[in-house]
């Protein structure tokens, strides 16, 4: 591929933020430079098995974007050719008896989660009982309550990915891959161009948008990137098989454990929901006892699974966590034309095509849009 010396807008990382908004943005009159740094789907966006495409459990203030996303994700199964891997399974959020407080307190807010969710945009029903085990029949006796959401499902992530970056590339975005953006050029209150590691640099001529995750933080003006309340996590996915015709037919979510669940096509259940690794000077480190906790919780919500075969599991794809659970998506202090997403804290992939929607917006508007407001970094300081 030929890169042009500069593109009216630059944006950088190929996972499903970078590769979705350079979709959106593809039909737009203007020249679309898409750079990342190894392939698509490289970092948190790819990996092995599936993600969820959920909306219950998510911060309120991510709800009405969580239902616009599974909406797109939708449209865009059934207008790709070869879809993006997305299935509407429905998800359940499960809870047991509590070892210790109220059950009536547990239910009371499930009761009401449920009631705040539908007002936001995303339909939820409180179950109990007989309905609750039609859906998930091989569920253990001491669940006694979930949310439900029929338009929950999940989504190959790494293919998503794929697709979204190939459509992107054939409606004319130059797909620059293989080569990392070792620094960004500030100058006037603009980002003027990007230094690529093999020497090259980029003009910007209008716009540059960071979605590079977790370089987010090294791409931004000095003494900024810094400041951001941001650590790293390496989520830890746990792969296992029954050959006894099993079934778990929702994607799973816990309100007491750390626990996600899903069946993936080929009949393989993935086990996740939140349990990492360490990852200093020692070296990766911890998986046993991740994969412990993570494999109890999974029997005590489907026994069944005691009895289940050991595949794999995967650790390799750091993401990053913001101190309150949602992301940041916002502009560099002083610099009008850059604009930047980080921080999607361990479930960002479900929402990602609501977020860029909202920004492809504002870069084609030049307004913020509103439903971005909550997720400002002016939500950190008190002036």
């Amino acid at each position: 591929m030929n890169m042009q010396s500069s593109y009216d807008i630059v944006i950088v990382g190929g996972g499903i933020y970078g590769t979705s908004l350079a979709y959106a943005l593809s039909k737009e009159d203007c020249s679309i430079g898409l750079f990342e740094s190894d392939n698509f789907a490289a970092g948190a966006s790819g990996g092995p098995g599936e993600r969820g495409v959920r909306a219950s459990g998510r911060d309120l203030r991510e709800l009405p974007i969580a239902a616009r996303a599974r909406e797109l994700w939708k449209a865009y199964e059934e207008t790709f050719t070869a879809g993006v891997g997305y299935r509407r399974t429905g998800g359940l959020a499960v809870f047991d008896t509590p070892p210790a407080g109220s059950l009536d307190e547990l239910k009371g807010l499930a009761r009401q989660r449920a009631t705040a969710q539908t007002r936001l945009g995303v339909n939820t029903t409180y179950l109990e009982g007989d309905r609750l085990f039609e859906l998930e029949p091989e569920l253990s006796p001491s669940v006694v309550g979930a949310l439900y959401c029929p338009e929950d499902g999940t989504a190959n992530h790494t293919y998503a990915t794929q697709q979204f970056g190939s459509r992107a590339s054939e409606a004319g975005v130059d797909v620059v891959t293989g080569t990392s953006v070792a620094t960004v050029n500030y100058s006037e209150g603009r980002a003027k161009s990007i230094d690529l590691d093999s020497g090259e640099s980029v003009g910007v001529n209008q716009s540059l948008v960071l979605l590079c995750n977790t370089s987010v933080p090294e791409l931004l003006p000095p003494g900024q990137g810094q400041d951001l309340p941001l650590w790293s996590i390496y989520p830890q996915m746990v792969y296992v098989r029954d050959n006894r015709d099993k079934v778990i037919n929702q994607l799973i979510s816990h309100l007491g454990r750390k626990l996600s669940m899903k069946q993936l096509p080929d009949g393989t259940f993935m086990l996740s929901g939140g349990l990492g690794i360490d990852n200093d000077s020692l070296g990766a480190h911890g998986s046993l006892k991740a994969m412990t906790y993570n494999v109890q919780d999974a029997v005590a919500t489907f026994p069944f699974l005691s009895d289940a075969v050991f595949d794999k599991v995967n650790h390799e794809r750091r993401d990053t966590v913001c101190v309150d659970g949602i992301p940041i998506i916002d502009q560099p202090t002083g610099i009008v034309n850059t604009y930047f997403g980080v921080g999607w804290s361990g479930h960002g992939f479900a929402i990602s095509l609501g977020f860029t929607e909202l920004i492809a917006s504002w870069l084609k508007t030049g307004d913020k849009p509103n439903m971005l407001s909550p997720f400002s970094i002016a939500r950190f300081s008190s002036q």
